[in-house]
């Protein structure tokens, strides 16, 4: 009642905690307000084209490794261009060679048709050298297979043999095709030229048909669009680098890029919600994510059968708009989407990334975290004032209660409370914290004489809890028996007296079988039935030794008056007829062997062990199910 009171009579300006949180309320507002207005107007014009200028550099990064990928390819078919041609010059000034290693490597497979055999694709040591993920495809033609076709066909198949593995980590396939609807290629994954259909005529598509020379009489090297190879199983593009000499078409130098190992260059720091393409320069599509599987059937994909909405978006863009050798970008050109449009110079492609322009939006309004951090700053300032405050209203009154903290610190809790009421003439919250360690002062007291009183009777269960914990220390947990330490007493004991005992050690025949067939848990149930039936014997001390042994202490005059009593307790086990089928001995059910030696003063206890143990060793070696001593 008192301290209600109290509380009642504390006007409103006496109130510390009151003044603080309007006094804090109120500058914190202020602070508040005026750094999100400023943070606001002076950020949030210049974050959006800091977001695109980061998205640029994003799109940079990204296209790195597929423009050294696609500048490695080009090198690559510069290199098979120079070894091919070296090869078709040697065999086709005698062609005798090349007639002959034709005829062995190759087979018809149709009519028409002749492939390399499956071997060299396996992998077969021929001539000294091993011809491994080679395959060939000789299809139908008007031309003859005459011995300069099959001259270079032999070029070609050295050629990839000896390159092919070096360039296997950049491109999916290396493959030299010629314009009389023939293909030699190098793969690890794919004998394309054993899949290939017999009836295939591969000048009728798009691929080679762009690198004979009345299509491409400028004998250009050029990459084809995006298209499904069936054979191979793959979405892929091609580069073709022409190899002519003296007027004649020879072969294509030839790489596959896996459609799949181009998103994994192009995607970079590419966030979730965004899309992206490659495009040539005829607004052909080279690289995409999620290509529909009804695509398959179509050539090279590009506006006539590419009908994806966000493409066809794009490649209105492309037709329309002329782009400079930079960058550009657009922000309305494709509903909802910003547009950012990259070259990639060497090829004339151009990489066209689209983000939602919600997304942007969304980074744009993180200002918010710039308010945050402009806050902290004003908090700083805040604090400063807060701190004022506090020292002024807060830490005077507290070094007046330090005198009295320091009693109760020391335990002194008798002189805070007889000191007399001029010293608890503060006002407000002051006063109410005084009142509050009188109070703290008598309840410490009344706490320590119930604490004495709790101290003296949990001494009292702990003296009991300690001799029961003995006891326990001294039972084996799983049989019941007591455990090895009780052994080590009681053995010591009997070695210590007058009468004399007899050691037996026991132990299961073949346990470890049993807990391998049976389980842990069944072979613990063994362990308890034997532990009962030993402790049936009378007289006896009965101790689980450790795993399956177990030790037995009996006064040799009891086995005076029963000489048979631990033979019988032998048979008494081997009558549990526990069922144990992997017991090396004849019998089929669980039984102990039995080790015994007679304890002499003067012994140790480890010699005593020990010759029991060897006893015991003795029963085992005997067969088991039985006693030595």
């Amino acid at each position: 009642m008192e301290k209600r009171k109290l509380a009642r009579e504390i006007s409103s300006k006496e109130q510390l905690g009151r003044r603080l949180v309007a006094r804090i309320s109120i500058w914190s507002l202020l602070v508040v307000f005026i750094a999100s207005t400023a943070t606001f107007f002076s950020t949030y014009p210049n974050y959006q084209q800091r977001i695109i200028t980061s998205l640029q550099q994003d799109i940079a990064t990204a296209l790195v490794p597929a423009e050294s990928l696609f500048a490695r390819v080009t090198s690559h078919a510069e290199t098979m261009t120079s070894r091919f041609l070296a090869y078709y010059q040697y065999f086709h000034t005698d062609s005798r060679d090349s007639v002959d290693q034709f005829d062995h490597w190759f087979e018809q497979t149709s009519p028409g048709v002749t492939r390399l055999k499956q071997s060299y694709f396996d992998g077969k040591n021929d001539n000294d050298f091993l011809i491994k993920g080679m395959s060939a495809f000789i299809g139908k033609s008007e031309q003859p297979l005459d011995d300069e076709r099959k001259a270079r066909i032999i070029a070609a198949t050295l050629t990839l043999n000896e390159l092919g593995p070096a360039w296997s980590n950049s491109v999916s396939n290396s493959h030299l095709s010629m314009p009389e609807n023939a293909l030699v290629l190098y793969s690890q994954h794919s004998a394309w030229g054993r899949l290939a259909d017999k009836d295939l005529i591969m000048t009728n598509y798009s691929v080679l048909k762009s690198s004979l020379q009345s299509n491409n009489p400028a004998r250009e090297p050029n990459w084809t669009g995006l298209y499904y190879d069936r054979s191979a199983n793959l979405w892929t593009i091609t580069y073709q680098r022409p190899i002519d000499l003296a007027g004649q078409h020879l072969a294509n130098a030839s790489f596959d890029v896996e459609l799949t190992q181009l998103l994994e260059d192009l995607q970079g720091q590419r966030q979730d919600a965004t899309q992206f393409m490659v495009l040539n320069q005829k607004g052909d599509l080279i690289a995409a994510p999620g290509i529909s599987d009804k695509l398959k059937a179509q050539p090279l994909l590009n506006h006539d059968n590419y009908l994806e909405p966000v493409y066809q978006s794009v490649y209105q863009l492309m037709t329309q708009r002329s782009f400079t050798e930079g960058p550009a970008v657009f922000e309305d050109a494709v509903p909802g989407q910003l547009v950012i449009v990259q070259p990639l110079p060497r090829l004339g492609w151009w990489y066209v990334a689209l983000y939602p322009q919600n997304m942007i939006s969304e980074q744009a309004g993180m200002q918010s975290l710039r308010v945050f951090t402009t806050g902290i700053i004003m908090l700083g300032l805040l604090l400063l004032v807060v701190y004022w405050q506090v020292t002024r209203e807060v830490s005077q009154p507290l070094r007046r209660l330090a005198s009295v903290a320091a009693q109760m610190d020391s335990k002194n809790y008798e002189g805070v409370i007889t000191n007399q009421e001029h010293v608890w003439k503060f006002k407000g919250e002051v006063k109410l914290a005084l009142d509050a360690f009188r109070t703290m002062a008598r309840r410490f007291i009344e706490a320590q004489l119930n604490l004495e009183q709790q101290v003296q009777t949990r001494t009292t269960e702990l003296a009991q809890a300690n001799s029961k914990l003995e006891e326990i220390a001294h039972i084996d947990g799983l049989t019941g028996l007591m455990n090895r330490r009780s052994f080590d007493r009681d053995l010591q004991a009997a070695l210590n007296s007058n009468d004399n005992y007899i050691l037996a050690l026991a132990d299961i025949d073949a346990f470890k079988p049993y807990n391998d067939h049976y389980g842990h848990e069944a072979g613990d149930t063994v362990l308890r039935r034997v532990g009962r039936c030993l402790q049936q014997v009378n007289h006896a001390q009965v101790y689980r030794y450790g795993g399956e042994e177990f030790a037995l202490l009996v006064k040799e005059t009891r086995l005076n008056k029963s000489p048979t009593l631990l033979n019988e307790v032998i048979t008494l086990i081997e009558k549990l007829d526990i069922r144990h089928d992997f017991n090396h001995r004849d019998g089929n059910v669980v039984s102990i062997s039995m080790g015994t030696v007679t304890i002499h003063q003067g012994q140790t206890p480890s010699n005593v062990i020990k010759l029991a143990d060897e006893n015991l060793y003795k029963a085992k070696a005997k067969g088991g199910n039985c006693l030595i001593g």
